[in-house]
């Protein structure tokens, strides 16, 4: 009776236990399952933070290693680094000796070569120095002989009156009648319409012909390249073509300015020509005020 009262008090001890577990797993069953999560977290974080321990000592062991080798080799200086030559035969090294002795050979040999060609070069600029002066020399001769030509032909002053407009072959003047700047290849000179015009030297007439530019024209030459030519006269000419005159002569007298110079009024408009170039003419009126 005894066994069966303790094996009966063994199994309600035993069914009170379970239910007391099924109470506790009913009701803090979450907690359970929240403590064992929060402690793999806890394990988890614990090996994760080791790993990465490791890690950042291993990187500033090598960091440290790198500055060691920094301090030992300044900044200025690099490290020596040992390159093995490869060893050269004496018959290589001979062979490279007599290569450069062949071409410094070659070398002046084409030297001795070229020295003459640049002494016949050399020699031509010598020469050239006296074919400069001597040019020089004729160009001054020739200036000398247009002035002594030039005084030795000076010219009468073909009428008397005053300047109402210069030469200017090589700068521009203001023409009134064409209202804009131009060029002007004779001596304007102011006369009454029917004062006489005389020629300025020997010669034979050349031409006479009418222009839209300058009216009636007469041009005389006078030899050696020298001509002369007569604008703004009238209708009446005293000379013809092909005909010799003498240095004086009456040839024509004023008439009315007609032209690019009609604005000036009466005048006559003279011209100078050496070699087929205009020129002042004043160069040969020394006399015209």
């Amino acid at each position: 009776m005894d066994n069966d009262n303790n094996n009966n008090n063994e199994k309600k001890n035993q069914n009170e236990l379970k239910d007391k577990i099924k109470k506790v797993t009913q009701k803090d069953g979450f907690y359970l399952v929240l403590f064992l999560c929060i402690c793999i977290v806890g394990v988890t974080a614990v090996w994760v933070s080791g790993d990465n321990f490791n890690q950042i000592s291993k990187l500033e062991e090598e960091q440290k290693a790198e500055d060691d080798i920094l301090d030992y080799f300044p900044e200025d200086e690099e490290p020596e680094i040992a390159i093995e030559e490869p060893e050269i035969k004496e018959e290589e090294k001979e062979e490279k000796i007599e290569e450069p002795q062949a071409k410094e050979e070659v070398k002046e040999e084409a030297k001795k070569e070229e020295k003459p060609q640049v002494q016949a070069k050399e020699e031509p600029k010598k020469e050239a120095k006296p074919q400069v002066k001597q040019e020089a020399k004729k160009e001054e001769e020739a200036v000398e002989v247009s002035v002594n030509a030039r005084r030795a032909k000076a010219m009468l002053v073909p009428i008397m009156g005053k300047q109402s407009m210069g030469f200017a072959g090589d700068k521009l003047v203001y023409s009134e009648t064409l209202e804009q700047w131009t060029t002007h290849d004779g001596l304007d000179i102011k006369a009454n319409k029917g004062s006489s015009v005389r020629t300025v030297l020997k010669g034979v007439v050349k031409d006479i012909k009418d222009t839209d530019d300058l009216g009636r024209v007469i041009t005389i030459d006078h030899g050696d390249g020298l001509i002369t030519k007569y604008a703004g006269i009238s209708e009446k000419i005293l000379v013809k073509k092909n005909q010799s005159i003498n240095k004086g002569d009456l040839v024509a007298s004023i008439g009315e300015a007609v032209g690019y110079e009609v604005s000036q009024g009466p005048h006559l408009h003279f011209e100078v020509l050496e070699n087929g170039k205009n020129i002042d003419p004043k160069a040969y009126i020394p006399d015209f005020e």
